[in-house]
């Protein structure tokens, strides 16, 4: 037997566990990182979040888990992604010197980076030049957050990973 075990996650992206229906003690009601409320189940078709992938018999380690950007359902953005890409454009709105076509331009480059689309390596190349235009530390601080909502092939294009 083999599949995915349920996750239990925060809306910051905080994994309190990838096996919560496997192991009940280890969820927890508010993230004990940020305070605020877990979930279990996708919040647009309450399908349940994808956990830590199993084989019985074979033990494995859900220490390495990230949580998936996109419900494999319904196709919505979980809200550490949402997030994310809005912490990322407020950071660009502060700290840079953008007009607002530019931050909707990087708002949108950073939602089509976070799919693997034929559109990624455009967006990619995008988010590269507004980083090479804005301060280090601003760019350092997008980097940051992005990192884990990026594809594999926009973060080696836009961060040069």
């Amino acid at each position: 037997m083999e599949g995915y075990r349920v996750a239990e996650v925060c809306p910051n992206g905080h994994v309190s566990t990838a096996s919560a229906d496997q192991s009940p003690e280890l969820r927890e009601k508010f993230c004990s990182k940020c305070g605020e409320a877990t979930t279990i189940a996708c919040s647009s078709c309450s399908t349940a979040i994808r956990g830590s992938f199993y084989i019985e018999g074979v033990h494995s380690s859900s220490s390495e888990y990230e949580p998936p950007a996109f419900c494999y359902n319904c196709g919505k953005a979980f809200p550490w992604s949402e997030r994310r890409i809005a912490g990322a454009v407020e950071l660009m709105e502060v700290g840079a010197d953008l007009s607002p076509g530019e931050l909707q331009q990087f708002r949108s480059d950073l939602t089509e980076a976070s799919k693997d689309t034929p559109k990624t390596q455009v967006a990619s190349l995008r988010i590269r030049k507004v980083l090479l235009k804005v301060g280090a530390s601003v760019a350092d601080g997008v980097r940051t957050i992005i990192v884990d909502v990026l594809s594999e092939a926009a973060k080696k294009m836009a961060l040069g990973k």
